[in-house]
């Protein structure tokens, strides 16, 4: 157990606590000095919270001994060998202090062992034959065959190997994908895939740090361009045909951020941006653009949308549902539309996670959209160039200040994207904009009678503003006056918006306000600089959006495992009750009008 522990890097809090049930799970309270030994070699380590957060750990949870020898084969560990590509206790020691005696015996010898696995996995790749097109793994994924992927018969790996190569205990069959992990420019490991997707890996091998590039010699090509970080072979695959960008697959959701940092020390110019997968691995996603100051970007699937009966979970599912077209044009949304991170203090790095995650192109349903051809190969060269903060590609100085990062990050914590719900009632998610400027006018613009309005309205004690440039979403209730909405955007806080440059966003909206319709309803409003646009907003289908989201993030907290899928059947399920109530009430409204109606009402 502790030699399987010791490859599990302990700098992630989540997976921190989750060895903290694990051990438990095992040992009792007598595995609290091996936890405690393991914990210390994080650099963030606190002996306090490390007490405090063992009491808190249940000997009967749903992290246990196989989920920690689970994550431990994730990261190089050889169970059947008790082989580990390294004791990070033994690293952290070293980089402090010289080896001596026995641990230096030790080390020696994991050395050793990289080196030797390292050979052995160059003549495999050597000898291993050049992919080809009708591969299972590939036809699946609809991915290419490329170059940088060979593969070799599950039979022939054994015989060169020396064991057969399993993954959780089953082993690889059938034609088996050579994928070459690169620390640096040597071959350190192979990633093995067979035609159902298992995946392993050879034992001993250094992979931490470790990447696989789509095209290795690309970056230096389009040294401008931005650089996608993915987790495994076929997101990256799948980013790189969507976009043509160098892409690299970190190979496990662990060495994201280990991947990330490697690459923003050898080229600190480059604009990073982190491909998430939704589900367990997302948080190390989230870890990896905070660490690097990274643009982080999810996928979107429509809604009730599955592959081969299962949610979709990452850009290669994306591909396969709405078409590559449809990957590339939000990956370069995502890079166009998005300011680059650069602030380095823990509050604009916190703001950035929260928005990267959320401050995505591209519409919920994105099997309808077209390709925008504003948004080409060039555009996105020179907003990559732009990023940096002398424009010189060549340049190895950091780019941005501290300063300039605080000022693209001091936006509003409810600026995510704008959703409008069409008539399908499906959402379309409008692209972050830029920084939030100064207010647009002064509350001395709003005449009086409208303040007394807005009193009357939401109550007598009111905290009132105005919007900002590039404000928003302000999202809410309205009152309708003749030249401003006043909008309830949290209890007793009401913002005041000029209709003289306000945009109504479809016929329905501004027919609802030349008919005085529009007191009541919940509306969102969005600023592009100084100009006001009016969007529908749900605040049913929100709200319940954001409670589905809480929730998921409190059974990732505390390690139970499955519930996304089971939340988002739960999510679904919900939303249906909600809409068929509504059909019902509608077709009741529309009974009692019947023969009535109002005849100038556009179709809903």
């Amino acid at each position: 157990m502790r030699t399987a522990l010791a490859t599990i890097p302990a700098d992630d809090y989540t997976t921190w606590v989750d060895m903290a049930f694990a051990v438990k799970h095992g040992l009792g309270e007598a595995g609290f000095e091996l936890w405690d030994a393991w914990s210390q070699t994080a650099p963030n380590y606190d002996a306090r919270s490390a007490r405090a957060t063992w009491r808190s750990a249940s000997e009967s949870g749903a992290i246990t001994l196989a989920s920690l020898f689970w994550l431990a084969r994730e990261h190089g560990f050889d169970l059947a060998g008790s082989r580990a590509f390294g004791d990070r206790a033994a690293r952290s020691a070293s980089a402090h202090a010289p080896i001596v005696g026995a641990d230096a015996s030790l080390e020696r010898k994991r050395r050793a062992r990289r080196a030797a696995v390292a050979r052995q996995a160059l003549s495999i790749w050597n000898w291993a034959r050049p992919v080809a097109p009708d591969h299972p793994y590939l036809a699946r994924k609809q991915i290419a065959p490329l170059p940088t992927l060979r593969e070799l018969e599950a039979e022939e790996l054994h015989v060169l190997l020396g064991y057969v190569p399993k993954s959780n205990d089953t082993a690889l069959l059938g034609r088996v994908l050579i994928v070459p992990v690169r620390i640096g420019h040597q071959i350190s490991t192979l990633e093995l895939i067979d035609c159902e997707g298992r995946k392993s890996s050879l034992a001993g091998g250094a992979k931490a740090g470790g990447w696989w590039s789509v095209t290795p010699e690309q970056h230096r090509r389009d040294a401008c361009l931005p650089v996608l970080i993915a987790e495994g072979v076929a997101t990256a695959v799948s980013a790189w045909q969507a976009t043509g960008w160098c892409t690299l697959a970190a190979l496990s959701s662990g060495n994201l951020s280990k991947v990330a940092t490697v690459w923003r020390a050898q080229h600190p110019k480059d604009a990073l941006v982190i491909l998430a997968d939704l589900g367990a691995g997302f948080t190390h996603a989230e870890h990896a653009a905070r660490n690097v100051h990274a643009r982080l970007v999810v996928p979107r699937f429509a809604s009730g949308a599955h592959i081969a009966n299962q949610l979709p979970t990452d850009f290669n599912d994306m591909a396969v549902l709405e078409g590559k077209e449809a990957v590339g044009e939000l990956l370069r949304r995502a890079v166009l539309e998005t300011p680059a991170p650069t602030s380095t203090d823990a509050k604009a790095s916190r703001t950035q996670t929260e928005g990267m995650s959320f401050y995505l192109t591209g519409d919920a349903d994105m099997g309808s959209r077209k390709t925008d051809k504003g948004t080409g190969a060039d555009d996105v060269r020179r907003h990559a160039e732009a990023d940096r903060s002398d424009g010189d590609c060549a340049s190895t100085q950091p780019s941005g200040t501290p300063e300039e990062g605080k000022q693209a990050f001091t936006h509003e914590p409810a600026a995510s994207s704008v959703t409008e719900t069409t008539d399908d009632g499906q959402h379309s998610n409008h692209g972050p904009r830029h920084a939030m400027g100064e207010p647009i006018y002064g509350l001395d613009a709003v005449p009086t009678e409208v303040k007394v309005a807005a009193e009357r309205r939401f109550g007598a004690v009111l905290r009132m503003s105005t919007p900002r440039e590039n404000g928003g979403p302000y999202r809410g209730e309205v009152l309708n006056t003749e030249h401003f909405l006043v909008q309830e955007v949290a209890p007793r806080s009401v913002v005041f918006h000029a209709k003289g440059k306000m945009t109504f966003v479809s016929d329905r909206l501004r027919w609802m306000d030349e008919h005085h319709r529009l007191n009541g309803a919940d509306v969102q409003i969005v600023y592009e600089g100084e100009r006001a646009k009016l969007y529908p907003w749900d605040r049913a289908r929100d709200q319940l959006e954001r409670a589905v989201a809480s929730l998921k993030k409190s059974a990732r907290e505390m390690g139970l495992d499955g519930m996304d899928a089971k939340l988002d059947a739960l999510h679904a399920a919900s939303w249906a009750r909600v809409k068929a109530a509504r059909a019902a009430a509608l077709a009741q409204a529309r009974s009692r009008v019947d023969g009535r109606g109002d005849i100038d009402d556009p179709q809903r």
